[in-house]
Formats: structure tokens, sequence, C-alpha cells
């Protein structure tokens, strides 16, 4: 099917490993003769090149700035026309996927450019809860009138949860099918529940992120509590951490697997776009405590398979996992849950939803 169509694929960035580009990983595998256009490709990154060879991937003029790893986000004023320099001739489809300027690429009238759009730009619409800089008020302006009228680029829109349509029909004023990403159930299948008696956060540790309600909790009650991630603000949570708050940095799929198999319970304190985290702890039959807002509202299930809280302070986060202790959770209904967001149902969403526009067999 895929043999009859000339493919491209757009990323924002290919520097950390995460939830979007796990899937890109499956995108590329369904087309795979379809080129990866990105910004910036960061080919010292093993989680990146394992899934993305760099002879697959074609980069933007930025990638040429010498040191852009040290503030390739700074340059984001950059991005648009680093997406809008591509040239699609000749292409059938293009597929951006995207939480930022991906979207922007400029397509011939005889291209169909299908965008999955998990939010549109957190820090150009304050998703994140961060304001900007004063200083910076009247060029993110700018942007937000770019970043609308670009959107009018795209012929059809997927989103990756409600919560992102809810955000496509504020900003863009377009309607969307929905597509929810999906948690590779088939390689947690091995992995047996434990009692590691530990909290875990997996997260970029950027401020928005809210780690340190996580951090805060556990060090005012002396819980053991394991950090997956880097970024930006490790060094502020280091500082505020008690000696029972461990920062464990990047892992391997392997070993997040044991982490997360290990847990007392995964704690998401940010309200995410969607989340596929916490499907993961729940494919390992483990119970999610999370801020009660955003994509989290999609997946898990208050009582069954975990329990939200409704402000963002340590207090709430202590008396989310209190009611936890006291109520318990459902093993079976976490692993019941995450089975609906398998690899093998979003393959198959993915083809019914484009199969009427690009005769495509579903």
């Amino acid at each position: 099917m895929e043999e009859k169509l000339k493919v491209a694929l757009i990323h924002d960035d290919l520097v950390q490993w995460g939830g979007a580009e796990r899937v890109l990983a499956v995108l590329a595998e369904i087309f795979p003769d379809a080129p990866i256009y990105t910004s910036v490709y960061d080919w010292d990154n093993p989680l990146i090149t394992s899934h993305f060879p760099r002879e697959r991937v074609r980069t933007s003029f930025i990638q040429k700035i010498p040191g852009w790893r040290s503030f390739y986000k700074a340059l984001f004023f950059l991005h648009p026309l680093s997406f809008e320099s591509f040239d699609f001739t000749g292409y059938d489809l293009v597929f951006s996927q995207t939480t930022r300027f991906a979207k922007s690429i400029i397509t011939k009238p005889k291209t169909v450019h299908v965008c999955y759009c998990h939010t549109p730009p957190r820090f150009l619409w304050h998703f994140s809860g961060e304001k900007p800089p004063a200083i910076l008020s009247l060029l993110l302006n700018t942007f937000r009138i770019y970043d609308q009228a670009s959107s009018q680029r795209v012929d059809f829109w997927l989103a990756g949860s409600k919560n992102a349509q809810k955000r496509l029909k504020k900003i863009y004023r377009v309607e969307s099918e929905l597509l929810y990403p999906f948690v590779d159930t088939d390689s947690f299948q091995d992995t047996e529940p434990f009692d590691g008696g530990y909290l875990l956060v997996v997260s970029r540790l950027n401020g928005y992120k809210r780690v340190d309600l996580a951090v805060k909790a556990a060090t005012k009650l002396r819980l053991p509590l394991k950090i997956v991630g880097v970024g930006p603000k490790e060094n502020d949570l280091r500082k505020m951490a008690g000696p029972t708050v461990d920062f464990v940095g990047r892992v391997s799929e392997i070993t997040l697997r044991d982490l997360l198999s290990g847990c007392r319970a995964l704690l998401v304190t940010a309200e995410e776009d969607f989340g596929l985290t916490p499907l993961e702890a729940m494919a390992c039959g483990k119970p999610v405590i999370a801020f009660g807002q955003g994509g989290v509202l999609e997946t898990v299930v208050e009582g069954k398979t975990g329990y939200f809280f409704a402000e963002q302070n340590e207090d709430a986060v202590l008396d989310a996992l209190a009611k936890l202790d006291r109520k318990g959770y459902n093993q079976k209904e976490c692993l019941r849950v995450a089975q609906q967001f398998s690899k093998t149902q979003y393959i198959r969403q993915f083809r019914k939803l484009l199969a009427p526009r690009l005769d495509m067999k579903s």
C-alpha cells in the first residue's frame, strides 16, 4: 500500500527520546522508505540513532550552527524558517508530528499534509503555566499570529488526545480526528511487578513539569523517590532534595521497565498533553498518582488504576498517596486499560483514519 505513495515524515527535533519519538519510530516502520525531516538531530544520543539511522534523517540549517546543542531551544525563532526551507516537491504525502513548528512546512497543492498534533506550542499559548519575561511578549505575540496562520497549511489534522482536540479547536479553529498514542504492551509482557518500596518520577526536568512537588513531598516524609530524566532544573531539584531522593538520570528501556515494575506508584505532577508513561506503569501493573488535569484523565481510572490530586502542592500529593495506601488499586484493571492503547490498536486506527483520504488499505 505505502509503495504507491512517496511519503516524507517531519518531526520537531530529534534530540531527546520520549513519547513523541516512540510514535515517530512506528510511523517510520509503517513508511519504511520515508525520509525524516527535522530541525536538528543529535547523533551522540544512542537512543535516537538506534531508532533513526543517520542516513535516513534530513536536517535544517540549524544543524550547521556551531554548538547548537547548548542553545537550540533559544533559537526557537529560527525553527519556523527551518521547516519552511525544506523542499517537498514530488511527495504525495507529508506527515508532520509536532508540539511546535513542524507543521509550518510548505507543500505543493497536490501534496497531502497530515499533521499529528499533540498540542499547540506550550511556550506560545501558556499551557505550561510559565509566563515569559515581559521583554519577550511582543516577539511571542508575533509568533502566535504566525502559528495560527501557518496552521492553515495543514490538510488533515490528527490529535493525540481529547485534550489536544480541544486546544486545536480553540487555537486554530480546526476539527481533528482522535488518534491516541500507544504503549508497546508486548515489551511489558515478561515483566513481573514487585514491591521495591519507592515512588517513581519519569520526566524531563523542566520547570513546567513540576517535579519539585514530588521532591518536596518525598523529602517532607522521607519517602524513597527515584527520578528518571534530565533537564535544566536538575540542579535546583537536587538542592531541595533530601537523602531519600535518588536522581537516576537517563536509563535504557529495559532499566525503565524494571523501575516501573518495582515502584510503589508513578507520580505525574504536571498537566500532560496525554502521557505515555502512566500507561507504561499500568502495563507493569502499577498505579498512578497524577495531577488531575489534561491527558491523564483519559487513561487513569480514579480509584482503580490510580488517584488524582487537584492542587499542585506537596500536601495534595501526599493526600493522594495516603488514599492509595488506604483504598488500594486494581492490578488487573491497570493491565486491561494499558492493553486498550497497544501498538497494534494504534496502527489499525492509523490506517483506518487515513485510508479514505489516501486510498490506503485499512
